[in-house]
């Protein structure tokens, strides 16, 4: 099943698209296997990776964010790690950037979900 199709199943789109911008649901970081990985780091390069995937299949990219808003388990634990990703992530592109901690999320064992709001470049431009 396609991290879209997953999407459809639970009842939400993995983004939508409206007035030149596209809206990202939040994105975990899981293995292939569905699994979730101990290593924090590899989560939070999971979930990039993921939102990336969502931003290309739409017509977006990284460089194209101009709101994210990551949701962190036991925050700021880990902030090192996400940092380290986050910027592996962007690439030297800034953005609006709000973090938030929360107790639990809606996959066992995952530490962040990433959400984003992205330009959609204009392929006539």
């Amino acid at each position: 099943m396609s991290d879209n199709e997953s999407a459809e199943s639970w009842g939400f789109s993995e983004a939508k698209a409206g007035g030149g911008l596209l809206f990202c649901s939040g994105q975990i970081g899981v293995e292939a296997d569905g699994s979730v990985s101990s290593d924090a780091a590899r989560q939070f390069e999971l979930a990039f990776g993921a939102l990336g995937d969502v931003l290309a299949r739409h017509g977006s990219t990284a460089a194209e964010i101009v709101d994210l808003t990551t949701f962190h388990v036991g925050y700021p634990n880990n902030m090192e790690a996400f940092m380290a990703a986050k910027t592996a992530f962007l690439n030297g592109a800034s953005c609006c950037w709000t973090a938030i901690g929360v107790a639990a999320l809606g996959y066992p064992g995952s530490l962040v979900e990433i959400k984003a709001i992205a330009r959609i470049p204009d392929p006539a431009s």
